[in-house]
């Protein structure tokens, strides 16, 4: 689990590339509500496999989202995790409404320990 950059405290689920930071869901609202400003920058989920880069491909059959190359390792190399349903993710800005991106969080959190913990599918950890 990577913290948050801003309270140290909560996990890290988004990546703002502006200010090069992962934030917890609470500190990216607080953040990113602050100003005119703030409120343009780009930020991403992280990675649900590595948790260190920006993700990029939703994985919905795993309910996953993923960086290119954790994509790549998790389908690009299994027949049955290639035909899986995939699409591009696209960066977001502005404030958030933080009761959606809670159960979100939550949601993947809990999705990432019960997978990891069965060892589905084709997937490297």
């Amino acid at each position: 689990m990577v913290t948050c950059d801003f309270c140290g405290e909560r996990p890290a689920i988004l990546y703002c590339r502006a200010d090069s930071a992962k934030l917890c869901l609470s500190c990216d609202q607080h953040v990113h509500s602050a100003n005119a400003l703030a409120k343009k920058h780009l930020r991403s989920q992280i990675c649900d496999n590595c948790a260190a880069e920006p993700a990029s491909i939703r994985c919905a059959t795993d309910g996953l989202v993923l960086c290119q190359e954790c994509d790549w390792d998790a389908h690009g190399s299994c027949a049955v995790s290639a035909a899986h349903d995939r699409s591009q993710l696209r960066d977001f800005r502005g404030a958030h409404r933080p009761s959606i991106w809670r159960r979100l969080g939550v949601w993947r959190l809990t999705r990432r320990k019960r997978r990891r913990m069965s060892g589905e599918g084709c997937w490297r950890s």
